[in-house]
């Protein structure tokens, strides 16, 4: 291989994903390493350029050259200075100017965009996106990021760093508080935190739990996938907190739809695995909620790209800074 590449990243509140990636949009090359909300700026820095001076070492044995980098970070950004304005899920990032640091670490350009706007790059050019010109999308991961695709284009308003951020939707007015600091947000009910809290508030009742009501429940160790594992062997509690996030999603969806006037969605993230879960109760919470449109002409759609999404929308996003691609 001789052609250049790009590097895309992926940061979220869990995990940190790069991978090489070729103007096509193909993947040569990824990884996967560990991130948290205690992880400083400095310190998501550090692990950032060691893994792109990786990145870059695996491109030149193949007799290739990175070019460029594109990082999605959840969050408010500030593109012009490299800097994450705000995290919900990421809190020790605010106010870091990581991209900024990348670009001087790295002596390449680097573009910084929001993670689900990443996500919205890429399931429009490459997947479930691809032959919907309008659409609203969720990341369903650690938190849940959303994005816009309106005319075939990422939905940037006015450039405040923010668009799109629909898990900061209230959907239940003072309800459960939320990282955003706010209480009754999406996120709140729809996002891995949301799942895990909400069961464990529940077994902490005394209720029983299928298949672990034997021993002690360590909250450190009960993970989004284990929720999900309870509720598909019939765990009541498991079940309910996954029923409570699909009216959730179809509340937000449905105003959503009304507000923009279109009729397509497309739900990716880690936690969109429990899409058998939640699928029936967001389809009937659209159907109760929906008045300005017909909930039967919806159109919700799981992402195809799984986690490789967000990266190959952040690299896709660098190459367009480059002058390839629309």
């Amino acid at each position: 291989m001789t052609e250049d590449l790009v590097i895309g990243i992926d940061v979220g509140g869990t995990n940190m994903r790069s991978a090489l990636v070729d103007p096509r949009g193909r993947i040569v090359l990824q990884s996967r390493t560990a991130t948290g909300a205690w992880l400083e700026g400095r310190e998501t820095a550090r692990r950032l350029i060691e893994e792109c001076r990786s990145l870059r070492l695996a491109a030149s044995g193949f007799g290739a050259a990175v070019r460029a980098a594109g990082l999605g970070v959840a969050g408010r950004i500030d593109p012009r200075e490299g800097r994450v304005v705000f995290s919900p899920n990421l809190p020790r990032m605010n106010g870091y100017p990581l991209a900024a640091e990348l670009r001087t670490a790295l002596d390449l350009p680097v573009v910084m965009l929001n993670d689900a706007d990443c996500f919205g790059i890429g399931e429009s050019r490459l997947g479930a996106g691809r032959s919907i010109p309008n659409w609203v999308g969720l990341t369903l991961g650690t938190g849940v990021g959303g994005c816009l695709v309106l005319d075939n284009h990422l939905w940037t308003g006015d450039n405040l760093g923010f668009a799109g951020e629909i898990g900061h939707m209230i959907v239940v007015p003072g309800g459960r508080p939320c990282a955003c600091g706010a209480r009754g947000c999406l996120e709140a009910y729809a996002s891995g935190r949301a799942l895990v809290e909400g069961f464990l508030e529940a077994a902490a009742t005394g209720a029983p739990v299928a298949g672990i009501e034997q021993r002690p429940l360590e909250p450190a160790k009960v993970a989004a996938r284990d929720v999900h594992r309870l509720a598909l062997q019939g765990d009541p509690l498991a079940r309910e907190v996954f029923r409570r996030m699909g009216w959730a999603i179809g509340l937000a969806l449905s105003n959503c739809f009304t507000v923009l006037g279109v009729r397509h969605a497309v739900i990716g993230g880690g936690v969109s695995a429990g899409w058998d879960q939640f699928e029936g109760a967001l389809v009937v919470s659209l159907a109760e909620h929906a008045t300005m449109f017909e909930a039967a002409d919806a159109v919700i759609r799981r992402g195809v790209l799984g986690d490789d999404a967000a990266p190959l929308g952040a690299a896709l996003a660098a190459w367009r800074q480059l002058g390839h691609g629309a």
